[in-house]
């Protein structure tokens, strides 16, 4: 069981569910170069814990993040360092959440601006607290949607409210994402991280192999041609198959069946 009381992202394990919390909450978790890197790294030891089933991802404190620490970007326009501005701005980060193999939720506890509304994208499902806002602000300071916002966004809610969201920079409530489609359900900011756990659990008891590749052929449905799709979708299905974990899924299911009738 991995846990980890320090740092800026907090780790622990709640059973097969791995939770990381974004910890700078004197700085309402705004993204830093030791923040992103921090990310990665659970991230990466996530991937490759056998124990892990899914992964949460929430904040600490009253927001979920603030977005990019404008403390470091002045930093940088300061020292007028283009070494550092590539560093930040590769996309290693959004492409160890998009390609992440595993379930992954956010669970946003508070404010979300900026990366804190397009780094939920990236994963698979969205619940946040009634506490929870959005903006996503980047016209406002000066620069542009990041992320892959550009692609999920309005894939999510539209093109037209997309571009709204974007160009006005306004900030939002959590019954207006949900009603818009950008999240997956909305509860009371005490129920949050049940809600979240629960969710991950009911997919942690799922065959793993058929969840990833479940996972692996709607993100390729949700951007490919239905040929190239059902030509994906038969590989992985006939892969799942294959699997000793689907075996057993499908004996256990006709024992139940079975005893369900004997005991009508």
């Amino acid at each position: 069981m991995v846990a980890e009381k320090s740092g800026v992202v907090l780790v622990r394990d709640e059973g097969a569910v791995r939770v990381l919390t974004l910890n700078r909450p004197e700085r309402l978790n705004a993204l830093n170069e030791e923040l992103k890197e921090a990310m990665m790294a659970a991230l990466h030891q996530a991937k490759f814990d056998p124990q892990v089933a899914a992964v949460i991802v929430t904040g600490a404190g009253r927001a979920f993040s603030a977005g990019a620490d404008l403390a470091y970007f002045e930093a940088m326009a300061e020292a007028q360092d283009p070494v550092a501005r590539e560093r930040f701005g590769d996309l290693d980060f959004p492409r160890a959440l998009y390609n992440f193999p595993k379930p992954l939720i956010a669970a946003i506890n508070g404010p979300g601006v900026g990366w804190g509304a397009t780094m939920p994208l990236l994963c698979d499902l969205r619940l946040a607290s009634r506490a929870a806002t959005f903006s996503f602000g980047f016209v406002r300071v000066g620069v542009t949607p990041e992320f892959g916002s550009a692609h999920l966004l309005g894939r999510l809610v539209g093109l037209g409210r997309a571009m709204e969201l974007v160009l006005t920079a306004r900030q939002f409530d959590a019954a207006e994402a949900l009603e818009m489609g950008m999240l997956n359900r909305v509860t009371e900011p005490e129920e949050l991280l049940p809600a979240a756990l629960e969710l991950a659990r009911t997919i942690a008891a799922h065959p793993r192999p058929a969840v990833a590749m479940a996972k692996e052929v709607m993100q390729l449905g949700a951007q490919s041609d239905m040929e190239t799709t059902m030509r994906h979708e038969i590989q992985l299905f006939k892969a799942a198959m294959a699997t000793p974990e689907h075996r057993q899924a499908v004996a256990m299911m006709r024992q139940a069946i079975k005893a369900k009738g004997q005991g009508s």
